[in-house]
């Protein structure tokens, strides 16, 4: 049996997510398309405009036999880690290829990247090969190019795999703020936050798009009521940081300012909102364990061949969960701190929690 992988935020699902699917399908010819997707929060530590029971069955309907879940604690952290949990959960799954967008598109280079530490110690090294400087910095350092250093993440957590890469050209700029036929997604998160329609760049109909911004005063009032010690005890609160974000909470009553006047070289904004997150869900450094080996997959959704496939790996070493109760306890806890946090936003609360406590969704 074939089977693809590609991993996804789709924050919000959109016609290039479309693309993607689709040139998988046509790239590796799939007996099975399995998605491995964040869920209401993304790996720069925002809130999906749409929750990961949307983004699920989008993917359904457009090609994806099965969708499975990166826990909330792998998603908000950085590229390195997000790029190996969902590559491992692929491997759990069997998958033999993996598909990613790249804005390079140069499946060697990338390779080669991946060979060696991303930080600037190489950038020379690198320079001397022939790398453009804006490229190899932006690889290196992480100032640019979004995909490619998650393709790089991707590459170096498949080293000890058998599944096979497969690179397509990304159709847009991250930073493009037009909105094309196939926009950014961040784009048509700004046109939502306008009010503009975007019904001609989505197939999903987004009713109640909601933003990272709309959590700060519940951030504020913790930043402001917690002890210095507590916040010591956060995950990836170092190095003083927790100083800093109390006194911008004090002097600070928009997110925006918040967030920039917490900048520095060493904490990018996806740093601080994914701190941030952490905060809010209370997630403590007891609680994120990076070198435990995966023992479940959870599944968020599947189609007739995707419950086919899930009924063959009964008899795996790690755990298939498709109801919320039968996850591990650890994880339980976070993804429902996580789950409460996101539903807060929600004109209704209730009916969201059922959906997570609730099974898989599922088209046949």
């Amino acid at each position: 049996m074939n089977i693809t992988g590609i991993i996804v935020e789709y924050n919000p699902f959109h016609n290039g997510h479309i693309y993607h699917i689709e040139k998988a399908r046509e790239l590796t010819k799939p007996d099975l398309l399995i998605a491995v997707c964040s869920g209401n929060f993304s790996q720069r530590g925002e809130v999906s405009v749409i929750d990961k029971f949307l983004k699920t069955e989008a993917s359904l309907k457009h090609g994806v036999d099965l969708v499975a879940e990166l826990p909330f604690i792998y998603t908000n952290q950085s590229a390195s880690v997000f790029g190996r949990r969902s590559v491992e959960i692929l491997d759990l799954l069997k998958a033999d290829n993996l598909v990613f967008g790249s804005e390079t598109n140069n499946l060697e280079e990338l390779k080669n990247f991946a060979d060696h530490s991303i930080n600037v110690d190489h950038l020379k090294e690198e320079m001397d090969k022939g790398t453009s400087y804006p490229k190899a910095y932006g690889l290196l350092a992480g100032s640019l190019y979004p995909n490619d250093i998650l393709a790089v993440a991707y590459l170096k957590a498949l080293k000890d795999m058998k599944i096979e890469p497969f690179s397509i050209q990304r159709t847009n700029s991250y930073n493009d703020l037009e909105l094309h036929e196939i926009a950014s997604a961040k784009a048509i998160r700004e046109a939502l936050k306008e009010g503009k329609d975007v019904s001609g760049q989505t197939p999903v109909m987004i009713e109640d798009p909601h933003f990272i911004e709309e959590l700060y005063p519940y951030l504020q009032r913790l930043l402001l009521t917690m002890s210095r010690d507590d916040l010591k005890e956060i995950f990836l609160v170092s190095e003083g940081i927790e100083s800093l974000l109390i006194r911008n909470a004090q002097e600070y009553d928009d997110y925006e300012g918040f967030i920039n006047a917490s900048l520095s070289k060493r904490y990018t904004r996806a740093r601080i909102a994914r701190i941030s997150l952490n905060i809010m869900n209370q997630i403590k450094k007891q609680d994120v364990r990076n070198d435990e080996k995966l023992s479940f997959v959870r599944i968020l959704g599947f189609n007739r061949k995707g419950r086919e496939y899930l009924r063959s790996l009964k008899d795996e070493d790690f755990r298939i969960v498709t109801q919320f109760k039968n996850l591990p306890s650890r994880h339980k806890e976070i993804e429902w701190k996580a789950a409460n946090l996101y539903a807060s936003l929600l004109k209704d609360r209730k009916a969201y929690l059922r959906k997570e406590l609730k099974g898989p969704i599922i088209i046949d």
